[in-house]
């Protein structure tokens, strides 16, 4: 297991150019992706890191808060963090950013999140609900879709079948393409969880401006959809599974290592004296 030290985070405290969120919020990745990011995160967080996680959520593990921000959301009070879920970028532009004084989306809402965690000044449990948004939030811009297209809804309004079961092109890659290989969020991070020390250090010399453009990068092979029905409804099946698990494993690892990247820079150094 090769430990985490350092980790460069984009930091952009304001709102894109002509990229507004779609009124309607995709939902987020599964639980059991969420669950996957945090248990690898965890295998890579520094000594120092957990304590100070415990004092801040207890002693259970981080997989445990993966998808507390959806239930946040649903809340009253959570629901201003709807839009920090996701971010919509068109086709062919980059993510551009102008002064605004709030997130407006992921990108800014994960920068803001992290300030308040690594700020021991504040209230605990303000720093806590921040902890619980910035580990949703890194796995989130890690799906394809949520860095989205504003007129699809992030993969939302795209009709497909699953296995012949009607549904849409982001709920398969939020539940069905992970959930169709039958494990629990325990063993698929411990089949994960081999990036090699090249990998990791590669990964970490990136921030989430880099992670959102990754996400759009492959957004067209996401939507790669054959096997259309007579009524023009792809049936998406073992073709599109076996083609699509490999970059769906890749960002869930991704999102796992840079994840602990973050908490061991923003928790670990800080509680070292930094």
């Amino acid at each position: 297991m090769v430990m985490l030290h350092h980790v460069i985070l984009v930091a952009v405290i304001s709102a894109p150019v002509g990229h507004r969120a779609a009124d309607a919020v995709p939902t987020p990745w599964g639980a059991n992706g969420h669950r996957i990011v945090a248990a690898i995160a965890e295998r890579h967080l520094l000594p120092v890191t957990r304590v100070r996680i415990a004092e801040l959520l207890g002693p259970a593990p981080l997989a445990r808060w993966g998808e507390w921000a959806d239930k946040y959301r649903a809340t009253d009070e959570g629901r201003h963090t709807a839009p920090w879920h996701y971010v919509n970028v068109p086709d062919g532009e980059r993510y551009e950013a102008a002064p605004f004084e709030a997130p407006r989306d992921i990108i800014q809402a994960l920068e803001q999140q992290e300030s308040i965690v690594a700020d021991r000044s504040r209230p605990t449990a303000e720093r806590a609900r921040a902890l619980k948004l910035l580990v949703h939030f890194v796995a989130d811009i890690h799906q394809p879709l949520h860095v989205g297209r504003a007129d699809d809804r992030g993969g939302n309004d795209v009709d497909v079948r699953w296995f012949g079961m009607s549904t849409n092109l982001h709920t398969v890659w939020d539940t069905h393409l992970l959930e169709h290989h039958r494990l629990s969020y325990t063993e698929y991070a411990a089949f994960l969880d081999f990036a090699s020390p090249a990998d990791i250090s590669a990964w970490l010399q990136s921030g989430s401006v880099d992670w959102a453009h990754e996400s759009m990068a492959v957004r067209d092979s996401v939507y790669a959809l054959r096997g259309a029905r007579g009524d023009d409804v792809p049936d998406l099946r073992w073709d599109y599974a076996d083609a699509m698990t490999p970059l769906m494993e890749r960002r869930l690892v991704q999102a796992g290592i840079r994840l602990a990247g973050v908490l061991n820079r923003v928790l670990g150094e800080e509680a070292e004296g930094r």
